[in-house]
């Protein structure tokens, strides 16, 4: 170990400019093959290095340099049988130094992203993005200029966790010249995570054009409203005062996103404002900054026309509003689209009244024994198990929709305000960019219900994990982890990991997944690794997937000899691993 890194050493003094010093003739090989290197001519170093070990077979520092030239030309199989050739073997308790397997790692990656198979590409991408190191820009830069939607979306996302200045420029571009929706969506939330102030203007004229989706109104709105640090009297008065109704809407969501109370009197014109989106987004704000009064007037009774309004979501978060500030009308209100028979409006009605908290409970309470609908029970268990109140039955509520053998698959529908979401049944579509995603909504939206059981400690939690690990034939691939994952909760966890020892292999592959994805426990690596030899590919893939989130070193032997693969797709995905567990 310590001859390779005196070898590693010299390496970077052969590489550098300035050596006024007299070489060797084997250091001056090592030197010219580093010369082509940093001209980025890695055939030119692959040719200096075998001529050079032909007359000094030896030479770690030869062998060393070879290697690096053949993982910077790409030729990624070469290179890992001189690895070997070198190390002898990837299994060592004393791994090789981190900077060389860093070398193969981008040499998988690099060739991969030249591959002509799509999901290759994906994980070469990924990986290289997780790295979060200057060599990924290179990458980042030609996926968001290139013509595949898929990669540019992905891209897009990817980008948002950088900030780089070309990024940054590149994003604006695509925001002004993008005509794929769902890439449009994913430039305009990355424009809002970076709060990019130099596309306000843009955004600006997004969500005051008719033409705009709602979908990209509303996320438009978003990143405006983060992009804001203070708003005076004047910017308001424009906003509120402007002839275009998205800037109008705009307004309520600055104040709201500033907690600027003392602006709300301003906001009273658009309480009766012509646009439904308007007046919703001003109830919310009210609601949210708990607003009794505007302008000397009684909220409350500034609400009457809204509470009756012929707009369904205009009346409900007229309910809304007027429970939270503690009116019983707004309950009444409440209770009127519950009992109807549209559904839609009925469940979102039952979302609304959970989201209302300790005001609304009681209510809560009654309907649940009295309804019907799987989905609006639900919704409302939900509010009253965030209030500790009636647990039992809500728990068993939610428990029971889980065992009801619904095959309708599931989303959560956020209302437009963004304020409160509704189970409902399923109506997302097929996203190119991530397989199979309507099942992966279903199975993140079952777990989300899990989670809620487990917090509560509902006795029979494990069971229903366990049916429902069975039950599914997962696989949260490394796009659908990219766009959904969030922390699990450490009660929901700690179920899932009780399960890591289950006598059934799927039960205990999935848990592990779960763990992987959802939590990023190193306790699932075993598991993992165990059953990575008897599974197919899809499987291996999803494994190293998972193996990669979590990102632990105790994995980096297993990876390395899997860079042997005869598969590119496994050998770019071992290597996206190898690297978030090299940076972990």
């Amino acid at each position: 170990m310590r001859r390779l890194k005196k070898a590693l050493f010299l390496l970077s003094l052969t590489s550098s400019f300035a050596c006024a010093a007299e070489l060797t003739d084997e250091e001056t090989a090592v030197k010219r093959i580093h010369s082509h290197l940093f001209i980025k001519d890695p055939a030119a170093a692959v040719q200096e290095a075998q001529n050079s070990l032909k007359l000094y077979p030896q030479s770690l520092n030869l062998q060393l340099a070879y290697l690096k030239a053949l993982c910077q030309k790409g030729e990624e199989v070469e290179a890992f049988e001189q690895f070997i050739s070198i190390f002898k073997t990837p299994e060592t308790s004393s791994p090789p130094d981190r900077v060389i397997l860093e070398w193969l790692a981008w040499g998988v990656l690099n060739k991969g992203d030249e591959s002509p198979l799509l999901m290759v590409r994906l994980y070469a991408l990924l990986g290289a993005a997780f790295t979060q190191d200057a060599r990924a820009i290179a990458i980042l830069m030609k996926e968001l200029q290139g013509s595949n939607a898929i990669l540019r979306s992905l891209a897009v996302k990817l980008s948002s966790q950088y900030g780089d200045a070309p990024l940054r420029a590149e994003l604006l571009r695509l925001l002004k010249e993008e005509k794929i929706w769902f890439v449009k969506l994913e430039v305009i939330q990355a424009i809002g995570q970076l709060r990019m102030s130099e596309a306000k203007s843009t955004l600006q004229e997004m969500v005051a054009s008719p033409k705009t989706m709602a979908e990209e109104k509303a996320n438009a709105l978003i990143a405006l409203a983060g992009m804001y640090e203070t708003l005076s009297q004047e910017e308001l008065s424009q906003l509120v005062n402007s002839d275009r109704a998205g800037l109008r809407q705009l307004a309520p969501e600055i104040v709201a996103h500033l907690d600027l109370k003392e602006g709300t009197d301003s906001l009273l014109p658009l309480l009766f404002d012509a646009s439904p989106d308007v007046r919703i987004s001003t109830m919310k704000t009210l609601g949210l900054l708990r607003i009794n009064t505007l302008q000397g007037k009684p909220t409350l009774d500034l609400l009457k026309k809204n509470l009756q309004d012929a707009h369904p979501e205009v009346a409900i978060m007229a309910g809304w509003l007027a429970t939270v500030l503690g009116d019983a009308q707004g309950q009444i209100v409440l209770q009127q689209w519950i009992k109807q028979n549209r559904l839609e409006f009925k469940r979102l009605a039952a979302a609304a009244l959970s989201a209302t908290g300790a005001q609304g409970s009681d209510l809560a309470a009654r309907l649940l024994k009295e309804e019907t609908d799987l989905y609006t029970k639900v919704n409302l268990a939900i509010g009253l198990i965030g209030q500790r109140k009636e647990v039992k039955q809500a728990s068993e509520v939610l428990a029971g929709a889980l065992d009801s053998g619904e095959k309708q698959l599931w989303m959560w529908e956020s209302s437009s305000s963004g304020l409160f979401q509704s189970l409902s049944p399923s109506n997302v579509r097929h996203r190119e960019e991530i397989p199979q995603y309507p099942q992966m909504v279903d199975h993140l939206v079952k777990l989300d219900l899990l989670s809620i059981l487990s917090i509560v400690k509902y006795p029979k939690t494990q069971e229903a994990v366990k049916k429902f690990l069975k039950a599914q034939a997962w696989g949260v691939t490394a796009a659908a982890a990219a766009h959904l994952l969030q922390e699990g909760d450490e009660s929901a966890l700690e179920i899932i990991r009780g399960l890591l020892e289950d006598p059934d292999e799927k039960v205990r592959i999935q848990a592990a997944l779960i763990l992987a994805l959802l939590g990023g426990d190193p306790s699932a690596v075993k598991v993992l690794i165990a059953a990575y030899p008897q599974v197919d590919r899809e499987m291996k893939m999803h494994i190293l997937e998972a193996i990669g989130h979590i990102g632990d070193a105790s994995a980096v032997p297993f990876l390395v000899s899997l860079l042997k693969e005869p598969f590119q797709g496994l050998r770019v995905v071992a290597a996206s691993a190898l690297i978030q567990c090299l940076y972990h």
